[in-house]
């Protein structure tokens, strides 16, 4: 342990270990830095705190937690003096607590257009800066700043801020894999949640990553399905098998090995339909047995009960036009009687048993 930690004194413990604990309960990143500012303040002896994002796609700073500067001159920063700010870039390159003096002297920021127009405007004077990384990837900083009055920050303060490093880094990563995981959600929620089939995404791994409000209801339908606990937990079974289509009971299962349209990342789709009756209609008729539209019409009136003459009268033809339209039907679909071709247009539409 560091004779800097050995040494700190009751006050500043008291203040290590609540930044250390707010940091550990998981939130967003704007709640993250928000909780633990003033206690930084009040750690490091300080007046002002500015704590960015970086964006690594547009390459700008943005999502400002502040402390006792100005919004103003912030909105200036974000505009302008970002893309003229001689020190960051220089500590955003360190991967730990660094002194604005180590990366340019005092002397030298205070000729720099930087420190005059925008530093000054709110009278930070002396600074030390830290920066997050996940892997190569800066995911926020704490820029703590005093006024000219109070002595520069030096190796203790250095100390304090490398101490709660890991626990910052920790909980901005979880914030962004929580936002993350909330932004595909809404993505799938807002393109999928209406569709009329039952939808589960899973992710690579096999985990569950979207359930459509479909899937949601047949999920709480179905259990104890194929000797699993729950629905979901016999897809994932089907997954492991790497099945493309199943059946089972009251629905099928149509898989669909994919990637993820935000990110690329492979994704497994699988739609759950509801076994449902099929339907004799019209256009199925016609398209299976080659029937006239006339045919047709006759062939669901007699699948309804109906005798000849009340056919006639509900098509408004002679009874001896329905004769000759069901003599041709009987050689067509070779049947001698109605109860035979009722069993052939039935054929394939219900399940007939004994």
């Amino acid at each position: 342990m560091s004779n800097e930690l050995r040494n700190l004194k009751p006050y500043e413990i008291k203040l290590l270990f609540s930044i250390i604990q707010k940091l550990s309960v998981v939130g967003d990143q704007y709640t993250v830095r928000k909780e633990v500012s003033e206690d930084l303040l009040r750690l490091l002896k300080s007046d002002f705190l500015a704590s960015f994002v970086w964006n690594q796609d547009r390459r700008i700073f943005e999502h400002c937690v502040f402390l006792n500067m100005s919004p103003a001159n912030l909105a200036r920063y974000d505009s302008y003096y970002q893309f003229h700010d001689p020190i960051t870039y220089s500590l955003q390159k360190r991967k730990k607590a660094t002194l604005v003096r180590e990366v340019m002297p005092q002397d030298q920021l205070e000729r720099t257009e930087f420190f005059n127009d925008f530093l000054m405007k709110d009278g930070l004077h002396h600074g030390i800066n830290l920066y997050a990384y996940d892997g190569d990837q800066n995911i926020g900083d704490l820029r703590i700043w005093r006024v000219k009055q109070r002595p520069d920050f030096g190796k203790h303060e250095a100390v304090l801020l490398n101490t709660i490093l890991p626990y910052f880094r920790n909980a901005l990563r979880n914030a962004r894999m929580i936002a993350k995981a909330h932004g595909i959600e809404g993505f799938w929620r807002q393109l999928l949640e209406n569709m009329n089939v039952a939808l589960f995404l899973f992710d690579a791994d096999g985990y569950p990553i979207y359930e459509n409000s479909e899937a949601r209801e047949m999920e709480g339908d179905l259990s104890d399905v194929g000797g699993c606990s729950s629905f979901s937990d016999y897809i994932r079974s089907v997954l492991k098998e790497n099945r493309l289509e199943t059946e089972w009971g009251p629905f099928s299962l149509s898989i669909l090995r994919t990637v993820s349209p935000q990110d690329s990342r492979p994704i497994t789709a699988v739609m759950a339909h509801r076994s449902k009756a099929k339907k004799m209609d019209a256009d199925s008729l016609k398209r299976r047995h080659h029937l006239t539209s006339r045919e047709v019409e006759i062939c669901m009136l007699v699948s309804k009960g109906l005798t000849d003459p009340e056919i006639a009268s509900a098509l408004g033809i002679a009874f001896s036009t329905v004769r000759t339209h069901l003599n041709n039907l009987f050689t067509k679909l070779d049947v001698t009687t109605r109860s035979e071709l009722i069993y052939i247009l039935l054929d394939g539409v219900a399940e007939i048993t004994l």
